[in-house]
């Protein structure tokens, strides 16, 4: 297996969850995969999660093998001891997409630390559902006012979404598919939740390698010192990766850590 030339130790790996760690197809994390996490971690390279998902959707993947927690797009971040950080969206803009999805302009996610729920259900929350493998339950949309929310999935396709963008004052919005687009605060993303984790625990940029194959993933490619791209990614991340690798259900995870001589072949 040809290899990769990085210039620096690598001494941290960020992993995205869907498309990355995990299969659209099997909605479960190969094990070629899980033995790439652990032959890491056996190694001294301490792994990170770095994903959209709330902290009640990652039970699937293998949190032993994992140092902390990525979660809603790096507006949650904890370890298993305490949580490390956290912010929830401003009020208002909140008040002003409960609103919208009020007049029924979109079907929206509401995210907080205990649950999410989901606004109703038409083709795109069905088809992001089946895609995910999991059930987004409805409820009352007011009663995100009275919650923290720290994400929304807001369920417009490519090119609908400024009527969400030109509404709110205080959001970031990134997209990884084409049925809905991420919610946050404006500061929020991947990239300032890595830039802290690595802060925190004294690596620098450099020595970090990130995986990803969605739009989201951007921010922590710009922030890492190496980046791969999974098979089965969008063209613009493998447009900005260093590396391409095979796809999730092709052993992506595994052969990439070969070829960047982080594991033995």
């Amino acid at each position: 297996m040809p290899q990769w030339t990085v210039d620096h130790k690598i001494k941290a790996a960020f992993f995205d969850a869907d498309g990355t760690l995990l299969s659209f197809s099997t909605h479960k994390v190969p094990e070629s995969a899980l033995l790439a996490l652990s032959g890491l971690k056996r190694a001294g390279i301490k792994c990170f999660l770095a994903t959209g998902r709330a902290p009640y959707t990652v039970e699937e993947i293998p949190l032993d093998s994992l140092e902390a927690f990525i979660l809603f797009n790096g507006q949650f971040i904890l370890n298993r001891d305490r949580i490390l950080y956290q912010e929830t969206l401003d009020k208002d803009d909140l008040a002003t997409i409960v609103g919208q999805v009020e007049a029924g302009l979109y079907n929206c996610m509401f995210m907080s630390d205990k649950r999410m729920f989901v606004s109703g259900h038409d083709p795109l929350v069905e088809a992001i559902e089946h895609k995910v493998g999991l059930y987004y339950p409805e409820d009352d949309i007011h009663k995100a006012l009275q919650e923290d929310i720290y994400q929304l999935n807001v369920f417009l396709e490519p090119g609908k979404t400024d009527i969400v963008r030109n509404a709110c004052s205080h959001i970031k919005m990134t997209r990884w598919t084409s049925e809905f687009v991420d919610v946050f605060p404006k500061d929020g993303g991947k990239d300032r939740a890595v830039r802290k984790v690595l802060d925190m625990y004294g690596i620098a940029p450099e020595e970090a390698v990130a995986f990803g194959d969605g739009g989201n993933d951007l921010g922590m490619f710009g922030v890492c010192g190496t980046t791969v791209a999974m098979g089965n990614a969008n063209d613009e991340v493998k447009e900005q990766a260093d590396f391409v690798t095979d796809d999730v259900d092709h052993d992506g995870i595994l052969n990439a850590c070969v070829r960047l001589g982080l594991l033995a072949q």
